[in-house]
């Protein structure tokens, strides 16, 4: 395997501002060496557009620091593109390796 890639990985976390309104931001979690595969993809027309959908495969090694938020409240952002994760796995609880499959919804922005 070819862990030639680097990835962030962040969390959603809440918190509450100064008059008690729910803020939502987005805090790494770490830096990591991936693998990556395109897995599929699709377009289809809603609201009077085509969209696309990319489907990508991060593969990196096993980390305590991400094994604790194995979760859909995660997101991954690869050259400036944000990456929603559909699922984080610890491939056969060894250990050794997290899949983390996501979805890039129309190349969007690292800011959005």
């Amino acid at each position: 395997m070819a862990y030639n890639k680097k990835i962030t990985v962040q969390a959603l976390s809440e918190s509450r501002d100064s008059i008690g309104q729910d803020i939502q931001t987005w805090t790494a979690v770490g830096s990591f060496w991936a693998e990556i595969k395109t897995y599929g993809g699709k377009e289809y027309f809603a609201a009077a557009q085509v969209n696309s959908e990319n489907d990508v495969l991060f593969k990196v090694r096993f980390s305590r620091l991400l094994s604790g938020y194995l979760s859909s409240q995660l997101r991954v952002i690869y050259q400036s593109c944000v990456y929603d994760v559909k699922s984080a796995v610890d491939v056969n609880q060894q250990h050794r390796i997290i899949e983390i499959r996501s979805r890039i919804l129309n190349g969007g922005g690292a800011d959005e």
